[in-house]
């Protein structure tokens, strides 16, 4: 197919979100020079219309539009910006070796000073080696490599031009040997093909032998034309697999899936998956980075209360739990006054009069408070 590229100048770059990434990616700004993939991968959620705006979908993987002023954007939209993780670029070929546009925000970023991660695909991304080194020394570095599996009949049938995996694998070795922190994006997990055991733990064994440290794993979402291209491709691998697939995401003929599996399904995927990390002595999620400072006590708490959350959609809580530790967890994140300082001065009652803090969370925040105190 050809492959065409698009120029144009964009209005903005950064997408500053209202509340950190937790407890997935801790990321609170997001840029990319990129709209469109040459990888073509049936299952990416980037071929909804909430990515591709009125674009034909169809062009997913031909055109690739091209923000050429990227990186200048982002230098001027960044600075001053709360010191918080972002997330940049996108290094996909051939349009990063013509543009070099993600190498120039990872400049802004180093210059800048701020927290990066990254998840991706390509292997390219060794390629900035130095920058990323330069970037962890004076703020931090995580990237986590997507791989969906290691089974060479699911690529085909879902992603045959993305690159190869042990390319991606090989390029994560290469970034955890210069001390970058490094694990696995395994997602999306293709539900009945690629979620029992076998498949997910040769996985998290060659994250662990390649030098990763943790391995996130998700169910596949379905939507628009990315949930018809992800039901095609399981077709052809199992003709079987559409009747199971249309059951788990209660898709009807000519009607339209759930977005997500099952919540039941969802948790016996992540506690499979942390008993496998747990085996080959892998995370199953990732640490957030934290500057030191008077807020940094805020952060690592509500780091907590995110993780929490996890904990708590894998034992199928009740929705209202989950809510009030996630509303607990943006509440002490973003708080401007530090909470080991409220504690100090007004006790537990002090932390009781912040917004979605009761009785219980209150107690919590005491213990891990005195828990800090005590390492």
């Amino acid at each position: 197919m050809k492959l065409e590229f698009q120029e144009y100048r964009a209005k903005k770059i950064l997408n500053v979100h209202k509340h950190v990434d937790g407890p997935w990616f801790w990321g609170k700004y997001t840029a990319h020079p990129y709209v469109g993939c040459r990888s073509g991968c049936e299952f990416c959620y980037s071929r909804g219309s909430r990515y591709l705006g009125r674009r034909d979908p169809d062009t997913f993987d031909t055109l690739i539009g091209v923000k050429v002023n990227a990186v200048e954007l982002l230098r001027g939209e960044l600075f001053g910006r709360e010191y918080e993780t972002i997330s940049v670029g996108d290094w996909q070929r051939p349009v990063e070796d013509r543009y070099r546009l993600s190498r120039g925000m990872l400049e802004v970023v180093r210059d800048l000073g701020f927290p990066l991660f990254i998840v991706e695909r390509s292997p390219l991304l060794a390629r900035d080696l130095g920058l990323l080194v330069e970037i962890n020394q004076q703020a931090w570095v995580g990237v986590l490599f997507s791989i969906s599996s290691l089974d060479p009949a699911l690529k085909r049938a879902f992603e045959p031009r993305s690159p190869g995996v042990k390319l991606r694998l090989k390029a994560m070795e290469k970034l955890a040997s210069a001390g970058i922190f490094v694990g696995v994006s395994m997602m999306p997990i293709l539900p009945f093909a690629g979620d029992d055991e076998a498949h997910l733990e040769e996985l998290i064994r060659a994250t662990k032998d390649h030098g990763g440290s943790c391995v996130l794993a998700g169910g596949l979402t379905m939507d628009g034309v990315q949930a018809e291209r992800s039901l095609a491709a399981a077709r052809r691998l199992d003709s079987a697999l559409e009747s199971r697939w249309r059951e788990m995401y209660n898709w009807k003929e000519g009607g339209k899936p759930n977005y997500s599996p099952p919540k039941a399904y969802n948790a016996r995927l992540g506690l499979l998956v942390r008993e496998l990390c747990a085996r080959h002595g892998l995370l199953d999620r990732m640490p957030r980075h934290v500057r030191p400072g008077p807020l940094a006590v805020n952060k690592r708490i509500a780091e907590r209360l995110f993780l929490k959350t996890y904990d708590l959609e894998l034992e199928q809580a009740k929705d209202y739990r989950i809510w009030a530790y996630r509303k607990a967890a943006w509440t002490v994140d973003e708080w401007p006054e530090s909470v080991a300082g409220i504690y100090e001065a007004r006790g537990e009652a002090g932390l009781r009069e912040l917004p979605g803090i009761g009785k219980s969370l209150a107690a919590q925040i005491v213990k891990a408070l005195k828990v800090s105190e005590s390492l």
